[in-house]
């Protein structure tokens, strides 16, 4: 039991879990040492069904469309400096021209590109040094970054740069600094008054009550920067815990209180981080968050008028069922629901809500080559005068995939 705990700590650290982590569902410390491998490459096309490319609320125009690209992942953990990579080269065409809400004209081929990247570095027994690089241009939100809005608005440059620093006290006490970078920027120049930086900084205390439980104490800072509207200035404080729960699953909770400065006015808000991963070799596995917090999001509305408070709610679960080393089973499902309060020259206060379920079936056919046939819907629910109106979207795509 003890070295599985230290396992869990070693992932903790190779994933720059907390404020380095690339991904919320990287909340909680995974299950297991993750394998090395050398580069591997794997080329996939896929065909595909859109009900509503363009998240239109009143103009819906279905298409086909095809994918394709490349990718190459590769990992090293055995080394003094552990790396892995990530990198994916691909784009999207429709076969019919696809009109974004407020775009006067459509296009038909959308860049679907990323690059993943971390490593650690151990200084000696008791210090290391961890950094998370994530890099995408594509116009799907990827509502686990936690920069993401509600609704596709065209292709975007999302990406951030993460750093921390860990030392330790003794064998119960330690303590850790981070860093990071973050920002997405939008090419559909309607959407491009929500373009955003974000600039964090932290310092955190641990301590491993036991071989299965450590608690820790964080307080954290962060800019956002907007090119529109307001920026602001938050300072978070959180308690909580990381457990290992059995040799298959872990779980972390974090709360507390986060105080945002913007446009002159302070506004208190809770501050919630949740995470629990089950990692089975076959069988039923699920990686899941929850976070709360108070974001600087799709807040400008134009001519002066702001939001001031966009209290977002995120929750997201990803499971697989590992049928058999040939045949396996996705599903999930990712919820954003974000509350706009204190706004400007009078505004109402307003909602919208994101639902978005998923499923899928994966099929080795040989040891190179798979297929895969995937369901994703989507729902943006908003008030009543919010302009931009509901919106559902069905994405259907099947394809294949050969890895050498």
């Amino acid at each position: 039991m003890r070295s599985f705990f230290y396992k869990q700590l070693v992932l903790a650290a190779l994933c720059a879990s907390g404020a380095g982590a690339i991904s919320l569902y990287d909340t909680a410390p995974m299950v297991g040492l993750p394998e090395s491998h050398v580069a591997q490459y794997s080329v996939y096309a896929k065909l595909g069904y859109d009900s509503n490319p363009g998240t239109s609320h009143s103009n819906e125009e279905a298409s086909g469309f095809v994918q394709g690209g490349v990718n190459a992942t590769f990992a090293d953990y055995e080394s003094v400096d552990k790396i892995s990579y990530q990198f994916n080269l691909g784009a999207t065409h429709y076969f019919k021209d696809i009109e974004s809400y407020g775009s006067s004209s459509g296009k038909r081929t959308y860049a679907d590109c990323g690059l993943t990247a971390s490593i650690v570095h151990a200084f000696n027994s008791r210090s290391s040094y961890s950094a998370a690089l994530n890099i995408s241009y594509s116009p799907e939100p990827d509502y686990a970054s936690g920069i993401s809005a509600s609704r596709r608005q065209g292709e975007c440059f999302n990406w951030s740069f993460n750093n921390s620093y860990s030392q330790s006290i003794d064998s119960r006490w330690s303590w850790n600094i981070n860093a990071g970078y973050s920002g997405i920027l939008y090419s559909e120049t309607e959407y491009q008054s929500d373009d955003r930086q974000y600039v964090t900084a932290g310092a955190g205390l641990n301590y491993r009550a036991s071989e299965l439980l450590s608690y820790k104490i964080n307080l954290s800072y962060k800019n956002d920067m907007r090119d529109y509207g307001y920026n602001s200035d938050n300072i978070t404080f959180m308690v909580g815990f990381d457990r290992a729960i059995d040799p298959i699953s872990s779980c972390s909770v974090s709360v507390g209180v986060q105080q945002k400065f913007v446009h002159g006015k302070e506004i208190l808000s809770p501050n919630v981080r949740m995470g629990y991963n089950r990692k089975a070799a076959e069988g039923f596995s699920v990686n899941s968050y929850l976070v709360l917090s108070n974001e600087n999001v799709d807040t400008y509305r134009g001519l002066g008028a702001n939001y001031l408070s966009d209290l977002t709610l995120r929750v997201g679960v990803n499971c697989v069922y590992t049928l058999s080393p040939d045949v396996s089973f996705v599903f999930g499902i990712s919820v954003m629901h974000a509350a706009y309060s204190e706004g400007t020259y009078g505004m109402h206060n307003e909602s919208n809500t994101t639902w978005n379920p998923s499923i899928g079936m994966r099929y080795r056919f040989t040891e190179n080559l798979s297929g895969s046939i995937d369901y994703r819907y989507t729902w943006y629910q908003a008030d009543s005068n919010n302009l931009r109106g509901d919106y559902d979207r069905h994405v259907i795509t099947t394809g294949l995939s050969y890895t050498f």
